[in-house]
């Protein structure tokens, strides 16, 4: 794909979107969030799958490149390990705001869930409920917001002794089924923690299949807020707001696009 050159261009009014994958859940609040900023200043833009894969991950920075974006929103793939692609556009003067799914980096500004605020609430629900042994179920290990979820919930419930804990990574709603399917044939948990809508949809599923309800356990989730209604309405969840912060990211790289000092340091926005 040829690179073109965007020295001395003029405002295209576009805004590249670049997401992991296109997905039922959390995705669509936060397109509708950036949205309703972008649109109210004249802005429009297009969205990008890379499918989970950093090769098409890069391919889309030169899609939105050749494109003579004036910005990028980006959520990294699983498979992403580092942002050296970034550099390209990083070298060529346009802004980027990465959103939820990030790396450790000092570069670019970032958008994320206040993860330690989350799993506190989320293990004082299991403490509140006198749980006893807690499953915990998460998302796919290889990204950061799964191990920093996992580190944080780890830190809170070691605080009390009396709950025993086991943790398991699944990337996708149907591996928690197949892991669950097994799994609670030989072990009992009276509580349930599901790090997102996704890993939530297979731990409803596999519940209903073992004839577990949901009055009997607790099952506490990190969502967007609608899904959990739905199923359940003993689930008690955390809201996530996808919206929010689809709006956060949009203004933070308005702000960046109107700004003349190109030098600031990148900063964090938790949601």
């Amino acid at each position: 794909m040829t690179l073109l050159l965007t020295s001395g261009k003029k405002s295209s009014k576009a805004i590249g979107l670049i997401i992991p994958e296109i997905s039922m859940f959390f995705i669509p609040s936060i397109i509708k969030g950036i949205s309703s900023v972008l649109h109210k200043e004249g802005y429009h833009f297009f969205v990008l799958s890379s499918e989970e894969s950093c090769q098409i991950e890069e391919e889309n920075l030169l899609t939105c490149i050749n494109s003579r974006v004036d910005g990028i929103l980006i959520s990294v793939t699983r498979n992403t390990h580092d942002l050296n692609h970034l550099n390209k556009i990083r070298a060529m003067g346009i802004p980027a705001v990465i959103f939820d799914k990030t790396l450790p980096q000092k570069e670019y500004d970032e958008v994320i869930f206040d993860n330690a605020k989350n799993m506190a609430m989320a293990v004082e629900q299991f403490v509140a409920a006198s749980c006893t042994k807690v499953l915990a179920i998460f998302g796919d290990e290889n990204l950061e917001i799964t191990q920093v979820r996992k580190d944080f919930f780890i830190k809170e419930i070691s605080r009390f002794p009396a709950i025993d804990y086991k943790v398991i990574y699944c990337n996708s709603a149907d591996t928690v089924k197949d892991k669950l399917d097994i799994l609670l044939d030989y072990e009992n948990f009276d509580g349930f923690f599901a790090m997102s809508d996704e890993t939530l949809a297979g731990l409803h599923s596999t519940l209903i299949k073992k004839n577990i309800r949901g009055n009997t356990v607790k099952v506490v989730a990190i969502s967007e807020g609608t899904l959990p209604k739905y199923l359940d309405e003993s689930y008690e969840y955390l809201i996530n707001d996808g919206f929010k912060m689809g709006m956060t990211a949009a203004v933070r790289l308005l702000h960046l696009m109107r700004s003349q000092n190109t030098a600031q340091a990148a900063q964090t926005f938790y949601i």
